[in-house]
Protein backbone atom coordinates (compact mmCIF):
# COMPACT_ATOMS: atom_id res chain seq x y z
CA UNK A 1 0.00 0.00 0.00
CA UNK A 2 1.29 3.44 -0.85
CA UNK A 3 2.01 6.26 1.57
CA UNK A 4 -0.94 8.54 2.32
CA UNK A 5 -1.38 11.75 0.38
CA UNK A 6 -2.79 15.03 1.61
CA UNK A 7 -5.51 14.82 -1.04
CA UNK A 8 -8.50 13.04 0.50
CA UNK A 9 -10.95 11.22 -1.77
CA UNK A 10 -14.69 11.36 -1.17
CA UNK A 11 -15.60 9.24 1.86
CA UNK A 12 -18.27 6.55 1.81
CA UNK A 13 -21.31 6.91 4.09
CA UNK A 14 -19.79 4.43 6.60
CA UNK A 15 -16.53 6.42 6.70
CA UNK A 16 -18.52 9.57 7.34
CA UNK A 17 -20.38 7.91 10.23
CA UNK A 18 -17.13 6.61 11.74
CA UNK A 19 -15.58 10.06 11.36
CA UNK A 20 -18.52 11.66 13.18
CA UNK A 21 -18.49 9.12 16.01
CA UNK A 22 -14.74 9.45 16.56
CA UNK A 23 -15.02 13.25 16.38
CA UNK A 24 -17.66 13.08 19.11
CA UNK A 25 -15.26 10.96 21.18
CA UNK A 26 -11.95 12.78 20.64
CA UNK A 27 -12.84 16.08 18.96
CA UNK A 28 -12.25 17.08 15.40
CA UNK A 29 -9.08 15.56 13.86
CA UNK A 30 -6.16 17.90 13.27
CA UNK A 31 -5.88 16.64 9.69
CA UNK A 32 -6.59 13.69 7.44
CA UNK A 33 -4.98 11.86 4.56
CA UNK A 34 -5.94 9.13 2.13
CA UNK A 35 -3.98 6.44 0.39
CA UNK A 36 -4.34 6.01 -3.38
CA UNK A 37 -6.29 2.83 -2.56
CA UNK A 38 -8.87 4.93 -0.74
CA UNK A 39 -8.11 4.25 2.94
CA UNK A 40 -8.60 7.39 5.01
CA UNK A 41 -6.51 8.11 8.10
CA UNK A 42 -7.54 10.72 10.65
CA UNK A 43 -4.89 12.35 12.85
CA UNK A 44 -5.39 13.94 16.24
CA UNK A 45 -2.54 15.98 17.70
CA UNK A 46 -2.61 16.59 21.44
CA UNK A 47 -2.90 20.38 21.93
CA UNK A 48 -0.13 20.14 24.56
CA UNK A 49 2.13 18.29 22.10
CA UNK A 50 2.41 15.16 24.24
CA UNK A 51 0.85 12.65 21.81
CA UNK A 52 -0.49 11.99 18.33
CA UNK A 53 -3.32 9.54 17.52
CA UNK A 54 -4.11 7.92 14.19
CA UNK A 55 -7.31 6.09 13.20
CA UNK A 56 -8.26 4.36 9.99
CA UNK A 57 -11.59 5.28 8.47
CA UNK A 58 -13.15 2.73 6.15
CA UNK A 59 -10.97 -0.30 6.82
CA UNK A 60 -14.10 -1.88 8.29
CA UNK A 61 -15.60 -2.00 4.80
CA UNK A 62 -13.12 -4.72 3.82
CA UNK A 63 -11.44 -6.10 6.98
CA UNK A 64 -13.05 -8.25 9.66
CA UNK A 65 -11.96 -9.86 12.91
CA UNK A 66 -11.96 -13.64 13.27
CA UNK A 67 -15.56 -13.47 14.54
CA UNK A 68 -16.67 -11.58 11.41
CA UNK A 69 -17.00 -8.18 13.12
CA UNK A 70 -15.63 -5.30 10.97
CA UNK A 71 -12.48 -3.60 12.33
CA UNK A 72 -10.74 -0.23 12.34
CA UNK A 73 -7.23 0.45 13.65
CA UNK A 74 -6.23 3.06 16.25
CA UNK A 75 -2.65 3.97 17.16
CA UNK A 76 -1.71 6.45 19.88
CA UNK A 77 1.92 7.50 20.17
CA UNK A 78 2.81 9.31 23.38
CA UNK A 79 5.40 11.69 22.03
CA UNK A 80 5.30 14.73 19.77
CA UNK A 81 5.76 13.97 16.08
CA UNK A 82 6.72 16.42 13.38
CA UNK A 83 4.92 16.23 10.02
CA UNK A 84 7.48 13.86 8.45
CA UNK A 85 7.18 11.49 11.43
CA UNK A 86 3.39 11.64 11.17
CA UNK A 87 3.55 10.78 7.47
CA UNK A 88 5.82 7.81 8.27
CA UNK A 89 3.37 6.66 10.96
CA UNK A 90 0.43 7.00 8.56
CA UNK A 91 2.32 5.02 5.91
CA UNK A 92 3.02 2.29 8.45
CA UNK A 93 -0.63 2.24 9.56
CA UNK A 94 -1.66 1.93 5.90
CA UNK A 95 0.64 -1.11 5.58
CA UNK A 96 -0.90 -2.69 8.68
CA UNK A 97 -4.37 -1.98 7.25
CA UNK A 98 -3.38 -3.68 3.98
CA UNK A 99 -2.28 -6.74 5.97
CA UNK A 100 -5.63 -6.74 7.80
CA UNK A 101 -7.41 -6.96 4.44
CA UNK A 102 -5.38 -9.92 3.18
CA UNK A 103 -7.26 -13.21 2.76
CA UNK A 104 -7.00 -15.26 5.94
CA UNK A 105 -5.80 -12.33 8.07
CA UNK A 106 -6.52 -12.93 11.77
CA UNK A 107 -6.65 -9.40 13.16
CA UNK A 108 -8.51 -9.34 16.47
CA UNK A 109 -8.16 -8.26 20.08
CA UNK A 110 -5.14 -9.87 21.77
CA UNK A 111 -3.67 -11.00 18.46
CA UNK A 112 -0.17 -10.03 17.33
CA UNK A 113 1.18 -8.87 14.00
CA UNK A 114 4.87 -9.03 13.11
CA UNK A 115 6.51 -5.86 11.73
CA UNK A 116 9.80 -7.27 10.39
CA UNK A 117 11.06 -3.86 9.25
CA UNK A 118 10.30 -2.23 12.57
CA UNK A 119 7.77 0.33 13.71
CA UNK A 120 8.33 4.06 13.06
CA UNK A 121 9.26 5.82 16.29
CA UNK A 122 9.67 2.53 18.18
CA UNK A 123 13.18 1.38 17.24
CA UNK A 124 13.22 -1.66 19.53
CA UNK A 125 9.76 -2.95 18.60
CA UNK A 126 8.97 -5.52 15.92
CA UNK A 127 5.54 -6.78 16.95
CA UNK A 128 2.15 -5.16 17.29
CA UNK A 129 -0.30 -6.28 19.95
CA UNK A 130 -3.91 -5.63 18.94
CA UNK A 131 -5.82 -4.73 22.05
CA UNK A 132 -9.18 -3.37 23.17
CA UNK A 133 -9.12 0.15 24.60
CA UNK A 134 -6.64 0.63 27.43
CA UNK A 135 -8.88 3.09 29.29
CA UNK A 136 -12.58 3.09 30.08
CA UNK A 137 -12.84 6.53 28.46
CA UNK A 138 -11.97 5.12 25.01
CA UNK A 139 -14.37 2.97 22.99
CA UNK A 140 -13.83 -0.71 22.20
CA UNK A 141 -16.69 -0.69 19.73
CA UNK A 142 -18.29 1.83 17.40
CA UNK A 143 -22.02 1.45 16.82
CA UNK A 144 -22.78 1.68 13.10
CA UNK A 145 -26.36 1.25 11.98
CA UNK A 146 -27.23 -2.45 12.35
CA UNK A 147 -23.70 -3.57 13.28
CA UNK A 148 -20.74 -2.74 15.48
CA UNK A 149 -17.14 -2.10 14.50
CA UNK A 150 -14.23 -3.23 16.68
CA UNK A 151 -11.46 -0.74 17.34
CA UNK A 152 -8.14 -2.57 17.42
CA UNK A 153 -5.67 -0.47 19.40
CA UNK A 154 -2.14 -0.98 18.10
CA UNK A 155 0.48 -1.44 20.82
CA UNK A 156 4.12 -1.83 19.74
CA UNK A 157 5.99 -4.50 21.71
CA UNK A 158 9.71 -4.94 22.20
CA UNK A 159 11.08 -8.37 21.47
CA UNK A 160 11.16 -9.20 25.19
CA UNK A 161 7.59 -7.95 25.77
CA UNK A 162 6.46 -10.11 22.86
CA UNK A 163 8.36 -13.08 24.34
CA UNK A 164 6.56 -12.64 27.67
CA UNK A 165 3.20 -12.44 25.89
CA UNK A 166 3.85 -15.43 23.61
CA UNK A 167 5.33 -17.67 26.30
CA UNK A 168 3.31 -16.69 29.37
CA UNK A 169 0.13 -14.98 28.14
CA UNK A 170 -1.70 -11.70 28.55
CA UNK A 171 -1.80 -11.74 32.37
CA UNK A 172 1.98 -12.20 32.59
CA UNK A 173 2.62 -9.36 30.13
CA UNK A 174 0.28 -7.02 32.02
CA UNK A 175 2.01 -7.94 35.29
CA UNK A 176 5.44 -7.37 33.73
CA UNK A 177 4.32 -3.96 32.42
CA UNK A 178 2.93 -2.98 35.82
CA UNK A 179 5.98 -4.21 37.75
CA UNK A 180 8.34 -2.29 35.46
CA UNK A 181 6.14 0.82 35.07
CA UNK A 182 6.21 0.54 31.27
CA UNK A 183 4.06 2.87 29.19
CA UNK A 184 3.22 0.77 26.13
CA UNK A 185 2.22 3.85 24.15
CA UNK A 186 5.63 5.48 24.49
CA UNK A 187 8.84 4.46 22.71
CA UNK A 188 11.08 2.36 24.91
CA UNK A 189 14.71 3.44 24.53
CA UNK A 190 16.29 1.39 27.30
CA UNK A 191 16.28 -2.35 27.76
CA UNK A 192 13.26 -3.60 29.66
Amino acid sequence: MSAPSAMVKSPTPRRQRIFLRLSEQWGRPTHMAATPEGLHIAVWEDPLGAAVAFNTLGLSETAHAADGVPVELHWLIKQPLNRAEQVAAMGFLAQVAAAAQAPGAQFDWHGCVRAPNGIPGFPRCFDLWLHPALTEADPDLIEDQATVIKLLYIIPLTEYEYFVLAQHGVAALLQYIENNQIDLLSPRWVAN
